[in-house]
C-alpha cells in the first residue's frame, strides 16, 4: 500500500530528549538564583514545586518570579524589575538549553524527506504554548509542520505580567491549536479532529510517540497506526529523580498515571522504532498488513 498521508508527531522524547535538556537547564538556573536570593537549595526547590503545582506545569515560564523567596527578597520591586535582577539565572537556563537541546539523530533529515514525499506533518504535544513553540523554533523545525497542537498558554496570577507573551509576539500562531487541560492525552477525540482538519482518513494516518499509555493507546483507540518511539522511552534515573523533585504532579496526577499504565498493559504498538530513521521508512512504506503486526524496526 502507498505511504501514509499524515504523520502526527509527539515532540518531547520523540524528536529530542526533553528530560536531558530540561533538568540540567533548570538546575543551572536554580544554582545561579540561590546567591541572589540567599536561599538554600531545598527551600527553593520546594517553592518551585509549589509554583509548578499551582500552574499544573513543570516548565511554567518564569516560575522563579512567583516563589516566596523572590517576594521576600524584593518586596518593593515590580515584576519586571525583579525579572531584571534575576536575569543571570534566566540567562543560565538559556545557555544550558543551547548546549543540551538537540534533535535525535536522523530527525531533521527524516522530517524533510517526509515533507518532500508529500506526507503532511502535524506536531502534538502536552507542553504548553511557549515551551512547544520555543523548542520548535530553536531546533529550526517549526516550518516543517502544517499545524501544532499544544496545551493552552499559561494563566498568570494577578500582578504577574506575561513576560513570555512579549517574547513570542513575533511568532505567528495561525497554525497553532491550543488545547484545554481536559483535552490532554490520551484523548482520541483530539487525534480524530487532527485527521479531520487535515482531510485525511484515520486509516491513512500514523502517530509516533514515546509513551505507550499516552501516545500508543490513544492512537489505537482513534484507529490511527501507532508507532512507538522506543529510542525515546529510556530516561536517565538521576535526571528523572531530579525532575520528580520539582514536578507539578499531584497525588491525583500520580493516580491517573497509574490507571493509564494499567489500561495500557495489554497495548502493543503497531510498529516499534529503534530510531527516527525507522519511523520514516515505516511511514513511507505504508500499511504492510491490515492486522496489528507489532513489527520491530531494524
Amino acid at each position: 500500500m502507498a505511504r501514509f498521508r499524515l504523520l502526527v508527531c509527539d515532540l518531547d522524547n520523540t524528536l529530542y530528549d526533553w528530560v536531558s535538556y530540561f533538568v540540567p537547564s533548570f538546575y543551572s538556573m536554580i544554582e545561579a538564583a540561590r546567591p541572589i536570593l540567599s536561599v538554600d537549595l531545598e527551600t527553593l526547590l520546594d517553592e518551585m514545586r509549589e509554583v509548578h503545582r499551582f500552574h499544573h506545569d513543570s516548565e511554567h515560564p518564569f516560575a522563579l518570579l512567583e516563589t516566596e523567596s523572590v517576594r521576600r527578597s524584593f518586596p518593593d520591586k515590580t515584576y519586571d524589575e525583579t525579572a531584571k535582577l534575576l536575569d543571570p539565572a534566566f540567562h543560565q537556563f538559556n545557555r544550558s538549553r543551547l548546549d543540551t537541546l538537540r534533535l535525535y539523530d536522523g530527525v531533521l533529515d527524516g522530517l524533510k524527506l517526509l515533507n518532500a514525499s508529500g506526507v503532511t506533518l502535524v506536531a502534538h504535544t502536552e507542553s504548553k504554548l511557549y515551551g512547544a513553540l520555543g523548542r520548535l523554533d530553536q531546533l529550526g523545525i517549526r516550518n516543517l509542520f502544517s499545524s501544532v497542537y499544544c496545551r493552552e498558554r499559561p494563566r498568570y496570577r494577578p500582578g504577574h505580567s506575561d513576560l513570555s507573551d512579549m517574547r513570542f509576539r513575533r511568532y505567528s500562531t495561525d497554525n497553532v491549536v491550543e488545547l484545554s487541560h481536559h483535552q490532554r492525552k490520551p484523548s482520541k477525540e483530539v487525534l480524530i479532529e487532527i485527521c479531520e482538519r487535515q482531510a485525511v482518513p484515520v486509516s491513512d494516518a500514523a502517530y509516533v510517540g514515546d509513551s505507550i499509555p499516552r501516545d500508543i493507546m490513544m492512537a489505537q483507540q482513534a484507529g490511527v497506526f501507532a508507532i512507538w518511539a522506543k529510542y525515546g522511552a529510556s530516561v536517565s534515573k538521576a535526571d528523572y529523580e531530579k525532575l520528580v523533585r520539582i514536578s507539578h504532579w499531584s497525588a491525583a496526577d500520580v493516580e491517573r498515571e497509574q490507571a493509564l499504565r494499567s489500561l495500557a498493559e495489554s497495548v502493543n504498538p503497531d510498529y516499534i522504532a529503534n530510531s527516527f530513521k525507522d519511523v520514516v521508512e515505516r511511514v513511507l512504506s505504508g500499511h504492510i498488513s491490515a492486522s496489528r503486526s507489532s513489527a520491530v524496526g531494524t
